[in-house]
């Protein structure tokens, strides 16, 4: 296809829509707000022009300049990049005049991508969950009789953000704080053990490509646990989803799995997916004209870039992704600085949506 919109209010995620984009259209285009003018320095983004709106809050004549937009630039497939823009398109997608990725029922996508009523859904379909409570306060919270129930260590975190913002690890009661900056407030059992993540392509209730992979400090390395697998198919059957969804799962050392959260949108290493041969913007664009595509992703292991950058003194070290990955990176240089700062400026890690 010719030419591509991605809307776009951030910077992380958009990053990497626009990167896998690139990769099956002539031109991509960003209508970008807030940090997402960062992309304009990407040698992947053709034009980039500023959104004075709010994804979030959008208003009919935002959506009609929207409109205007797509027709005006004849855009043949408009992509979401996060959670505000993929709601956007649920709710209004009808109406922007062009062609979009597939996205879930609006219904779907806030029953999922809230933490708390994703735990409900668990329950309702039988999916392996930590105990998880709701709160308004945190006071609420260290009053509560039946605390102890979850135990320590506990997990902060909001119902709605996403990033790992505002998630806390709390290790005794003493360490509970006094308040956080969000509300309401939802309260987890640690589940001590690994972090895996999960991600699918779906249509009408069926999955069609799947990605997996445990993600440590050193490395991240794709693989399968059928476990997971079989309960994201039924999830997915329920709500018979359409578009990307993905899993935050943790697996103890005797091999239980629970569930931890879900997004039901791109996300952050989509990138890497698309290196192990599963461009999950191509097949997404390819279920809108009716095309299935391969089921899974090649297995590669690829250890973070600055373990990567401690051999490229010595290439004949690195596998055939980590060369494919290091080729990635540098052919968009302004942009790869920027993520060298972000990765020196965050020495911490998070697993599942759990702080180590």
């Amino acid at each position: 296809m010719k030419r591509a919109l991605v809307l776009a209010d951030g910077l992380r995620i958009q990053y990497r829509v626009l990167r896998c984009a690139s990769e099956c259209f002539e031109e991509v285009y960003v209508l970008g707000a807030g940090d997402a003018h960062f992309l304009k320095r990407s040698r992947f983004c053709d034009r980039f022009f500023s959104f004075s709106g709010d994804y979030s809050n959008i208003h009919p004549f935002e959506l009609a300049e929207i409109r205007r937009f797509c027709a005006r630039h004849e855009i043949d497939m408009v992509l979401p990049s996060c959670s505000r823009t993929t709601r956007l398109l649920s709710t209004h997608g009808d109406r922007i005049g062009a062609p979009f990725y597939p996205v879930p029922a609006r219904e779907t996508f806030d029953a999922l991508d809230d933490k708390w009523r994703f735990a409900g859904v668990c329950a309702e379909l039988g999916l392996p969950i930590p105990l998880t409570r709701r709160f308004e306060t945190v006071a609420d919270l260290s009053r509560d009789p039946e605390r102890d129930r979850i135990g320590f260590p506990l997990i902060l975190k909001p119902t709605a953000m996403s990033g790992g913002c505002g998630v806390r690890r709390i290790d005794t009661a003493q360490e509970l704080p006094a308040q956080v900056g969000y509300s309401p407030v939802l309260c987890q059992s640690y589940v001590p053990g690994e972090e895996l993540s999960a991600f699918y392509l779906c249509h009408a209730g069926r999955i069609t490509a799947s990605f997996s992979y445990r993600r440590t400090f050193a490395r991240l390395e794709e693989l399968r646990v059928p476990a997971i697998d079989a309960h994201a198919a039924r999830l997915v059957a329920h709500f018979r989803y359409d578009g990307v969804i993905g899993f935050d799962v943790r697996r103890r050392p005797d091999g239980e799995i629970a569930f931890i959260e879900c997004n039901p949108r791109f996300w952050y290493h989509m990138d890497v997916a698309m290196l192990a041969g599963l461009n999950f913007v191509t097949l997404g664009c390819r279920l809108r004209d009716g095309e299935d595509g391969p089921a899974g992703a090649d297995t590669l292991e690829i250890r973070s870039p600055r373990r990567l950058c401690g051999n490229l003194l010595t290439p004949w070290r690195l596998n055939r992704a980590e060369r494919a990955y290091l080729r990635y990176i540098i052919r968009d240089p302004a942009i790869s600085a920027w993520a060298a700062f972000e990765s020196a400026l965050g020495r911490y890690r998070l697993a599942g949506g759990q702080l180590l």
